[in-house]
């Protein structure tokens, strides 16, 4: 078999950054074999490193057109590089809050760094095409990497527990995607979703039926991974299991991919059927953003809370996607932009206050945080105002968007309920502030992990909270220049 007659060169360009952050993924877990225990720290470096190199060369290639690699498998355009761009942003802010979290709960080792690496590489691969072979393939490869990462505090039950959980469900909601795959197939005979919508165009109603119901058990595994309702089950317990880090970085990245990914299978491929899937998505999308916002209500401590806030926010994405126009979509990935900065902020801060065996990260021990550590209260306040979609933050800017984009495609009862949520979103959001700046005072005593690189993490989610809600319009407008498809 001649390789060449296939693919060439270009194929390679077209897949830069993921090409750079493997390699990178190889050299740290070569490298981690001659360091010395007490000089772990450069792997976190070198993975650094390989996600500036991977920015640098997602933003050299945006908007030099669309292509097309490896016999259409993989798709470069602006809506993957916009993705690309969010999960490098992730990564390089999860390595920074992991550098000194890793050396205290003596796990510094150069698996790691790679596993974050090699996740990477599968999340953007899953929001680069329309084949639904390489989807499978790609999130069955970013998943063992999260699985991994969730249970690597192999010292703490909740973390293995919090991997078991989450390996179950997440083989179940695969085996719903190779049956939904499966089942398309055989109807259509192709796995690419631009022929599945040729021909789902003009099926009989029988097929049709049947491609729906394909679709409905593909969403399954969608919904899994974006955490929406009544597929979110997972969410709490990964998130308050796993180490605070990689929480932060599964709450953006892999969620990235997945929106994009199933923008993708919605706008191209099930194009035939949109007036279905709208309907699905509207209640869908109305039950996550009320049963995370209600059931936060009640929870004592901060990841628990930022896990049922990502159900809800979630649900926010799904009224951009319900309103299935080009400003729905550049709403979705502008609110993705910002939601990077402001929840792996939040994150953040959780980890700030834990104690070795990553706990005491309960609300409570945000008392007097805000006079013993003026600058970390001052970011959390502006991460929580961000997240309630107080202006003016980018989280407000971002609501703003997603609620208008339903507005303008007649979906008054779904932007009313999102707005009725944000509504009783503030009222947890608030209690953490509230807990903060009177429940305190100077004189108790505060334990903190002291890293500068935790602290600078902080400080760029703030600042990037901040300006990206003062100033939107040039990343909206990227974001909405990048919705193609």
């Amino acid at each position: 078999m001649n390789f060449l007659a296939y693919y060439s060169v270009n194929d390679l360009i077209a897949i830069a950054p993921q090409l750079i952050l493997t390699i990178f993924g190889f050299i740290v877990t070569l490298v981690d074999l001659w360091l010395p225990k007490t000089e772990k720290s450069a792997n976190a470096f070198i993975a650094l490193m390989g996600f500036i190199l991977a920015g640098i060369a997602s933003v050299m290639m945006f908007d030099t057109g669309s292509t097309s690699a490896f016999v259409g498998m993989v798709i470069t355009d602006n809506a993957s590089l916009f993705i690309d761009l969010v999960i490098i942003i992730a990564g390089i802010l999860a390595i920074a809050m992991s550098v000194n979290f890793v050396d205290r709960e003596d796990i510094n080792i150069g698996e790691y760094y790679s596993i974050i690496l090699f996740s990477s590489v599968a999340m953007m691969f899953f929001a680069s095409t329309y084949n639904l072979i390489v989807m499978f393939i790609s999130v069955e490869t970013l998943s063992i990497g999260m699985y991994i990462l969730t249970g690597f505090l192999k010292n703490k039950s909740e973390s293995i527990e919090a991997a078991m959980k989450y390996f179950i469900l997440g083989s179940f909601a695969s085996g719903f995607l190779v049956l939904g795959i499966g089942i398309m197939y055989g109807l259509f005979g192709s796995v690419d979703l631009n022929i599945i919508s040729l021909d789902l165009a003009k099926a009989a109603a029988i097929y049709k039926a049947l491609g729906i119901l394909a679709f409905m058990l593909i969403f399954i595994a969608f919904g899994f991974k974006i955490a929406a309702f009544p597929f979110h089950a997972w969410t709490p317990d990964v998130y308050a299991g796993a180490p605070t880090p990689m929480s932060a970085f599964m709450s953006v990245a892999p969620k990235a991919a997945a929106i994009l990914a199933l923008m993708r299978l919605l706008v191209v491929g099930m194009h035939p059927i949109q007036i279905e899937w709208t309907q699905m998505l509207w209640i869908i999308a109305a039950a996550t953003m009320t049963f995370g916002n209600t059931v936060a209500l009640w929870q004592k401590d901060l990841k628990r809370l930022l896990g049922y806030s990502s159900i809800s926010h979630a649900g926010y994405m799904l009224v951009g996607i319900t309103a299935a126009s080009s400003l729905g979509y550049g709403a979705v990935l502008f609110y993705l932009f910002g939601y990077v900065f402001m929840n792996l902020g939040a994150f953040s801060v959780a980890e700030y206050i834990s104690k070795k065996g990553d706990c005491n990260t309960e609300i409570a021990n945000l008392k007097g945080i805000a006079y013993k550590h003026p600058l970390i209260g001052v970011a959390m306040l502006i991460f929580m105002f961000s997240l309630a979609g107080v202006p003016p933050t980018v989280g407000f800017i971002g609501k703003y968007y997603l609620f208008s984009a339903a507005v303008q495609s007649h979906l008054y009862w779904l932007a009313i309920i999102g707005v009725i949520n944000s509504a009783i979103s503030a009222y947890f959001y608030l209690n953490v502030v509230v807990t903060m700046y009177m429940k305190g005072d100077a004189e108790g005593e505060f334990s903190v992990l002291n890293s500068g690189l935790l602290k600078t993490t902080i400080l760029i989610g703030a600042v990037g909270t901040i300006i990206f809600g003062l100033f939107p319009s040039y990343i909206l407008s990227i974001a909405l220049h990048s919705i193609a498809f």
